[in-house]
């Protein structure tokens, strides 16, 4: 049920919705979502509800939201390394920068005492505020504008925190090892063959060629990702092949 808000904290709120490119057609929803306990508790009457139901369901929308994301982008990956991706991003500490980014700090509405202890620069209740805003844009939207909504804020975090492992050289190690096995300086080539998505969301696939012929083939959100994973592949390959022909 939407509460009482005065068209000045309507105003107030605009530069963040402005932020999170998304304005509520119930904007009371996004003011429950920045309303602290410590706040509610201080209402003479008990009309103001906190923001803790909210924090409920965003906490839920969020793991959602990154998990779709790391599951389609990460296409090679086990269920424990895309945990782990997710534990990443879905940590107090990481919310609660995400929040300072959206300058989520200045638009709480907190009792006496968490103001006078900082409580709009907290992890915990920038973190918590975050995941009712989350909830706050599900409820006013659908799950499809939710997702599109956080990939737009977390999309560059969650692909940082995905590529870490991907930092191993590949190619250098398939470089070495073909210059192992012949003696010579060997100069794979990596050839895209396929590019899909959209602008912000695109796929490649890449192929490795090592002296006209084709060996094994990576996917990746970036091209430099799938040439490694491409490399990655062709030096497994070849070291199975190579267990093979001596067993």
């Amino acid at each position: 049920m939407a509460g009482k808000l005065t068209q000045d904290r309507i105003i107030q709120l605009k530069p963040l919705c402005g932020k999170l490119d998304y304005f509520f057609k119930e904007p009371w929803l996004l003011d429950k979502a920045l309303t602290h306990r410590s706040y509610a508790n201080e209402a003479p009457d008990n009309s103001i509800r906190d923001n803790e139901r909210l924090e409920f369901l965003g906490d839920s929308v969020l793991d959602l939201v990154v998990s779709r994301y790391i599951l389609f982008r990460d296409k090679d990956l086990q269920e424990g390394a895309l945990s782990k991706i997710r534990s990443q991003m879905v940590n107090e500490t990481a919310l609660a920068n995400i929040a300072r980014g959206l300058n989520l700090g200045e638009y709480l509405l907190l009792g006496k005492g968490e103001e006078s202890t900082g409580g709009r620069d907290k992890n915990s209740l920038l973190a918590n505020a975050l995941e009712a805003v989350i909830a706050a844009i599900y409820l006013d939207s659908s799950f499809k504008e939710t997702y599109h909504i956080l990939l737009k804020i977390l999309k560059e975090d969650i692909d940082q925190v995905a590529s870490k492992r991907t930092t191993f050289d590949h190619k250098g190690v398939l470089q070495s090892y073909i210059k192992g096995e012949n003696g010579v300086a060997a100069n794979p080539q990596y050839r895209l063959i396929n590019e899909t998505g959209p602008d912000h969301e695109k796929t490649f696939t890449v192929q490795v060629w090592i002296s006209d012929e084709p060996y094994g083939v990576g996917v990746g959100k970036t091209k430099k990702e799938a040439e490694q994973s491409a490399a990655m592949k062709t030096y497994e390959s070849m070291v199975e092949n190579e267990a093979g022909s001596a067993s």
